[in-house]
């Protein structure tokens, strides 16, 4: 058996078209791919973006376990170190700057690259020059990186690096069996560029500027923007999923019938709610709820095409390994999704998502801006940075618009239970500080998170 493993960066669960409530044929791929598996409804992300998200979907450990998410310790088991020890074979791929080796992800694979954004030194000479001189949100610099975005794919083609879809298909068209291939794909993470017919398909508006110069502007400075330039930033992201999923499309072809495949979004994004779009460090629902897609192998058992109990990232490992028929790691926390997806369900969990960085240094852990949020599909208590407890009733309150200070009774006991438990839990002495390169620096600020 092999296993595949999609990851798809910023991708909100309602931008899933296999999703029951889907208003648009975002994914119309993933949407058709999706009718031999189960969809869960309530998939949750332990963090809100990929530094936070990713301990937990790899080790099915919580961000804030083992000294924190800015290195990944060896304390962590890795579903890929679990995986190669017995006897499987591991490619990996992204590029995402977020996921390099060098902080611990690449543990366990044979094959781990980054193909994400390769130096050209005139260009970068030249970048660095106008930041200086202009700054980031001058049209002269924004002029400039749109050229740079626009000579790095010919010039990677001449190169002869393959991207992350291409990697991941000679993968497993080539290996054996016991493989397991992961691949992490960043679109549709802003500035959400995709090609002309995919603006047209989802009815991008004509823009007077370019996409990356708006939406840049919309992640500095959200309030500023006109209702249709908030629109077409909608559509934008819109049409940037639809990009991802007709990149999406050879690889869901190369995979034969035999193979477990695990599709999910790292989290979510924000179009506009609570006043921001993009992931800075918060726990709202269009953050950490994601889509999860999972088809088993076709002698599996899949007994239930939707699943709405809650489920979690922490999942996603243990599932992979019971597939697989090995047991997992003492470190792991969550629990295998197979007897759900062979229609025996599954019992009630609270969700605990969690972060401990300021939109200022994002994924640098700092112990006095702690976020914990304990989810239900039914409600959810958040401890935001200064020690305030805040409930939503996600029922009667899905936009998270109303929160309740302090809440109490009978309903809420156990998710404060839950709350101070983990509070408990985290002990950060242990945190390693993870050291970041020019160009890693670099690709993260083209990226939106660093100024």
């Amino acid at each position: 058996m092999k296993t595949l493993l999609i990851t798809i960066d910023a991708w909100r669960a309602s931008h899933a078209s296999f999703a029951p409530d889907a208003a648009e044929a975002y994914t119309p791929a993933l949407a058709s791919f999706a009718e031999d598996g189960t969809v869960f409804t309530q998939a949750v992300s332990h963090g809100p973006a990929t530094p936070y998200a990713f301990p937990a979907l790899f080790s099915s450990t919580l961000p804030l376990d083992h000294g924190g998410y800015e290195r990944i310790s060896p304390d962590r088991t890795l579903v890929s170190e679990r995986l190669q020890a017995a006897g499987w074979s591991c490619v990996g791929v992204h590029g995402n700057p977020w996921l390099g080796a060098k902080y611990g992800y690449g543990r366990g694979y044979d094959f781990y690259e980054d193909v994400g954004e390769f130096g050209l030194p005139l260009f970068d000479d030249t970048r660095e020059f106008l930041i200086d001189r202009f700054g980031l949100d001058h049209p002269v610099y924004r002029a400039a990186q749109t050229l740079y975005r626009h000579a790095q794919t010919p010039l990677q083609r001449i190169r002869g690096g393959p991207d992350e879809i291409d990697v991941a298909v000679r993968a497993l068209e080539t290996g054996a069996d016991d493989r397991f291939v992961w691949t992490h794909l960043l679109t549709p993470h802003a500035p959400y560029t995709p090609p002309k017919r995919h603006r047209e398909a989802m009815g991008v508006p004509e823009l007077s500027t370019s996409p990356t110069a708006l939406v840049t502007r919309a992640q500095h400075d959200p309030g500023v923007l006109s209702s249709r330039e908030r629109e077409a930033v909608k559509r934008l992201y819109a049409a940037s999923v639809r990009h991802a999923d007709e990149r999406l499309r050879p690889l869901l072809n190369a995979v034969d019938d035999e193979t477990l495949v695990v599709v999910t979004a790292d989290h979510g994004e924000a179009l506009f709610e609570h006043g921001q779009l993009g992931h800075e460090p918060c726990l709202y629902d269009e953050l950490i709820r994601v889509p999860l897609l999972i088809r088993p192998p076709a002698d599996a058992t899949v007994g239930a095409r939707t699943v709405d109990r809650q489920v979690q990232h922490i999942d996603v490992a243990p599932t992979i390994l019971d597939y697989a028929g090995l047991s997992p790691p003492g470190t792991f926390a969550g629990r295998s999704l197979r007897p759900a997806i062979e229609g025996d369900g599954l019992d009630d969990r609270l969700a605990i998502s969690e972060v401990a960085s300021t939109a200022a240094t994002p994924g640098q852990i700092n112990e006095s801006a702690v976020q914990i949020g304990v989810r239900s599909p039914e409600r959810k208590l958040l401890l935001d940075a200064d020690g305030g407890r805040y409930g939503f009733d996600l029922r009667d309150d899905p936009g998270e618009e109303r929160p309740s200070r302090e809440p109490s009774g009978a309903e809420w006991r156990s998710f404060e239970a839950a709350l101070d438990a983990r509070l408990d839990a985290i002990d950060l002495s242990g945190a390693v500080a993870a050291e970041r390169d020019a160009d890693v620096e670099r690709r993260l600020q083209d990226l939106g998170y660093l100024d």
